[in-house]
């Protein structure tokens, strides 16, 4: 299952990266690009799993705290709605967060710079780390403009 899964993600991020103009092939699991001399192996393992499952609970846990600091209740559908959101919301940015390590690398730095991030796992963490935070926020935001609506009957527990 997982190897379907990355071979999935492998071909998503082989046609963002040939829209944007950056030729890329995909080999099962593996996304070679020729202008770099390089090829990308896409692994889903348990520590990126367990990463996107810790961010859905952060963003659940992060609704939870706006929706009790201002005097409500959730039901239990609406924390299951918020853990799905997140999921789905994260995986896709784990997705971008491998697309953009290889935009970066092969159409914005320079030829040195390329050599150096290509073999730094800091660049990774980096990158990863910027684009969840920026997804945890915009799912808050999204969220926040949601549940000003006053969905009651649907997200909340009536007082």
């Amino acid at each position: 299952m997982s190897m379907i899964v990355e071979k999935s993600v492998a071909l998503i991020v082989s046609t963002l990266l040939s829209i944007t103009g950056l030729s890329a092939t995909v080999d099962g699991c593996f996304i070679n690009v020729p202008s770099l001399n390089h090829t990308f192996i896409v692994t889903l393992s348990c520590i990126d799993w367990l990463g996107i499952l810790l961010q859905s609970f952060m963003y659940t846990f992060v609704m939870w705290v706006y929706v009790t600091a201002n005097s409500r209740f959730m039901r239990h559908r609406t924390y299951l709605i918020l853990g799905l959101t997140g999921f789905v919301a994260f995986f896709f940015t784990n997705i971008l967060r491998m697309f953009t390590e290889i935009f970066l690398i092969g159409k914005v730095y320079n030829s040195y710079s390329q050599h150096y991030l290509l073999n730094w796992q800091a660049f990774e963490v980096q990158v990863g780390l910027g684009l969840m935070f920026t997804t945890l926020f915009i799912l808050s935001i999204l969220s926040h403009f949601l549940f000003k609506r006053r969905m009651n009957k649907f997200l909340f527990i009536e007082n």
